[in-house]
């Protein structure tokens, strides 16, 4: 596959991939135009190996002009590069359409579509940003790889930053569980356990050097086979049965996002069917170097994030508990009435005691004069659920009739008012 953000539309244009040389003249060339414009101007280190490509990935900082407006700054790019068409994606990112260059086109078949070669443009607002990108993109796939192998211990990249994720939130909310670290590559690769050295400079010679270079963060596991996977004792003692039963196991824990990788990503498919097998074949990774737990307390003590992580999580489990509250401890202690044969009085009276309840236990509501010794809360704002049942228990009856004779006095103070409008508007 060439790039993909022009094959669909009313006007699909043909963006086939690249050979290498015509990869290289165009990126140079559009990165000399470029730097007429921008202080900054550079591409990502090429995935290994590669020997065509899809697009063609730049990224600029710091305009000559100092112009802010990201977006005309993108139809600027477009110009100047001469697109035939542009996508604005976004306030900083656009993909463009450049014709294929003529000195470098091979005769056309007859019928043949006229070729065109995608440049993915971003404008970084800062040097840090763009920093952080180059390093994000860098090495085609290896943070696909790196993201998957990290995943497990409660880590997450992103074009942002590094984050790590609070357990109890991430099923239910994936960016409200992400707690910054730290967006400096140095760190986030001293972290992993990674070197440094000169392996982001320039291209791995290979797959195979990549994938070793992704094998020493100290996040890896390969678990070894499991004999249950099997299906009876002959195939335990097979070892092909054994490698093909721990395959599969690996594919069904690839998150959807892996899923999707595994067709459309190489270097992907060959870390998952190739590379990881290898490795428990031969015994590697099999033991666990650290653990969710261990790597969240090295995290929070070394980015500082300790006060950021325990006040997401805790706000967030102190709205759980309103939820339980709510739904289940106040409602749930006051059934609602069979509406077949309950009376108006009764589901009166059922929604003014849930509602005065709730005044109560939730809102702070002092009024009705009756409260929780030593308060519905603890000392770090969490309900003591057994103190709101206890009260619940206890008071429903008295809350029940004094929030009904409120709901009615209001009832029959609208009465009196509707009753003297009547009789000034019959004057």
């Amino acid at each position: 596959m060439g790039g993909s953000a022009f094959n669909s539309g009313d006007r699909p244009l043909h963006t086939p991939r690249m050979p290498k040389p015509v990869y290289e003249d165009v990126k140079s060339r559009s990165m000399a135009i470029l730097r007429r414009t921008y202080i900054c101007v550079a591409s990502p280190i090429d995935g290994p190996g590669k020997t065509d490509f899809g697009d063609i990935d730049i990224l600029v900082a710091w305009p000559k002009d100092g112009r802010a407006n990201t977006r005309e700054g993108l139809h600027d790019v477009g110009r100047a590069l001469g697109a035939s068409r542009i996508i604005v994606n976004d306030a900083c990112a656009s993909n463009l359409a450049l014709p294929w260059p003529e000195s470098l086109a091979e005769e056309p078949a007859d019928g043949q579509p006229d070729r065109y070669i995608q440049v993915d443009v971003r404008i970084c607002r800062s040097l840090e940003e763009m920093q952080w990108m180059l390093f994000k993109h860098a090495h085609g796939d290896i943070w696909n790889i790196l993201g998957s192998t990290i995943r497990p211990c409660g880590l997450t990249v992103d074009d942002g930053a590094l984050w790590l994720r609070v357990p109890e939130i991430e099923n239910t909310n994936r960016n409200r569980a992400k707690v910054l670290l730290t967006s400096e590559p140095a760190k986030v690769l001293t972290f992993l356990g990674l070197p440094i050295d000169d392996y982001w400079d320039r291209p791995f010679d290979s797959l195979d050097a990549m994938f070793e270079y992704v094998a020493q963060c100290r996040m890896m596991h390969v678990p070894p086979p499991d004999p249950a996977s099997a299906k009876d004792g002959a195939e335990q003692q097979d070892p092909a049965s054994e490698d093909a039963a721990a395959a599969a196991e690996d594919r069904k824990k690839l998150k959807a996002n892996d899923r999707r990788r595994m067709k459309g990503r190489p270097a992907f498919r060959a870390w998952v069917d190739d590379f990881v097998p290898a490795c428990r074949r031969a015994g590697r990774f099999t033991e666990r170097q650290t653990t969710r737990e261990r790597v969240t307390e090295e995290a929070l003590w070394l980015f500082h994030a300790r006060a950021e992580f325990d006040a997401r999580r805790d706000d967030f489990l102190r709205e759980r508990q309103r939820e339980t509250i709510w739904n289940a401890l106040i409602k749930g202690a006051v059934p609602e009435p069979d509406r077949a044969t309950a009376t108006s009085v009764q589901v009166t009276y059922r929604a003014c005691l849930v509602k005065a309840l709730k005044r109560i236990i939730l809102e702070g509501d002092e009024s009705y004069g009756v409260g929780c010794e030593g308060g519905f809360r603890d000392e770090r704002g969490f309900w003591r659920l057994e103190a709101v049942t206890d009260f619940i228990e206890r008071y429903k009856d008295q809350v029940g009739r004094e929030a009904y004779a409120r709901q009615h006095g209001r009832y029959m103070e609208h009465l009196k008012v509707k009753e003297a409008k009547a009789k000034t508007a019959a004057v």
